[in-house]
């Protein structure tokens, strides 16, 4: 959280007490790998339950640069198979996904020995905890990270087994409120559902200021893959078409990150308004500093179902400019107060909200950093680490 004047806190320490005795269960939480954000809240529950043990499918994906990010935590790498399979949306774009089957599920968790599972995703490890949960008379919890746009197209018998995987969960996280509408579609009721956000990591959040000079109030930055799947092209092609429309406007971007379109971006054809940087992949420790030379995000994405970004960008004090297809944008931004929304295949949409951020006078760019600090304040990892802390105690009694 931050203090008032945008200055963060004094950090909690990350095995601080919380005044409660330590939920007496044994946890065991199965997931393909393991983001920073998402093991600083497992780090922090840790110490809320009697044990927690975590199994991966895999050290990490081809597509990720995270490092390790296990320290303070009992994790091992499952025996698995990964695929590689194209996902082709109904929003027109191909991504790779990559499917992982962790064979020898059931014989870590027979060894294990835990009271409560908590399976990520709705697929083969998720069906094999379930199958584990049923012999031997565990409690299952399933995490689920969707968006219904993400979800829009899916078959019968992805939905045939999310559907008996859903029946057999004792209790159920969603990360908002399109993945909640989600899961109610399929009859999960109210009392078995859990609010699980994504959190920015304790270990890189930004600890600036969030004041700006008035030079950076409109250099637009994005961070992310450069693929389809995210709308980088699209959205450059959309500026490029409103510095045009606008030569007496100068717009500034940077983009962070890499990915196959990076050869395709820089051959474009640009106005001389448009100030095109590519900067290349930037480690996840030296996010913070990298925010704070910025005045606002872009997120131009096609699908996500989320988009930890945005919340880092709003923790840094910087309003975002954001798509109506990632649930965090939907859910975080408020129109005119913290960001703009808009949707990325519809470019007039874009050249409005441009205008509008650049109309804004440097004042009420202060007022928006602050309201984007303020919208994510209370979501940290020690405070989601409390919201899966209560719902173990539920599955214990």
């Amino acid at each position: 959280m931050s203090e008032p004047d945008g200055q963060p806190a004094a950090d909690r320490s990350p095995r601080e007490p919380r005044g409660d005795a330590p939920i007496d269960c044994r946890v065991v939480v199965l997931t393909h790998y393991l983001p920073p954000y998402i093991a600083r809240v497992h780090y922090h529950a840790a110490p809320r339950v009697r044990d927690l043990k975590i199994l991966l499918s895999i050290d990490q994906e081809p597509n990720r640069q995270f490092g390790n990010t296990w320290d303070g935590l009992d994790v091992r790498v499952q025996k698995s198979v990964m695929l590689r399979r194209p996902w082709k949306h109904r929003a027109g774009f191909q991504d790779e996904l990559y499917v992982h089957f962790p064979y020898d599920t059931i014989g870590q968790l027979r060894r294990a020995n835990p009271d409560i599972v908590l399976s990520y995703e709705l697929g083969f490890r998720s069906l094999a905890s379930a199958l584990y949960c049923r012999l031997y008379r565990k409690r299952l919890a399933l995490c689920v990270c969707v968006s219904e746009h993400t979800e829009r197209g899916r078959g019968p018998a992805r939905h045939l087994l999310r559907r008996c995987l859903l029946r057999a969960a004792d209790a159920v996280t969603f990360n908002g409120p399109s993945c909640r509408r989600y899961l109610e579609r399929f009859g999960v009721p109210a009392s078995k559902l859990f609010h699980l956000p994504y959190s920015v990591s304790d270990l890189v959040r930004y600890r600036g200021r969030v004041e700006r000079g008035a030079d950076a109030n409109h250099r637009l930055v994005y961070i992310g893959q450069l693929n389809e799947r995210k709308g980088v092209l699209p959205m450059v092609e959309a500026i490029s078409g409103y510095c045009r429309s606008r030569p007496d406007r100068t717009i500034e971007l940077d983009l962070i990150g890499s990915g196959h379109l990076e050869q395709a971006l820089r051959e474009l054809d640009l106005p001389s308004n448009l100030r095109l940087s590519l900067q290349g992949y930037i480690a996840n420790d030296q996010l913070g500093d990298v925010l704070g030379r910025y005045g606002v995000l872009i997120f131009p994405t096609l699908a996500d179902e989320w988009g930890l970004v945005v919340n880092e960008a709003l923790q840094a004090g910087m309003p975002v400019l954001g798509s109506e297809y990632a649930q965090a944008c939907t859910t975080l931004i408020q129109e005119g107060e913290n960001g703009w929304l808009y949707r990325p295949d519809a470019p007039r949409q874009l050249h409005q909200k441009l205008d509008a951020m650049l109309a804004t006078p440097h004042s009420r760019m202060l007022q928006m950093r602050q309201a984007a600090q303020k919208s994510v304040a209370s979501i940290t990892p020690e405070n989601v680490a409390d919201q899966l802390a209560e719902m173990y105690r539920f599955l214990s009694t």
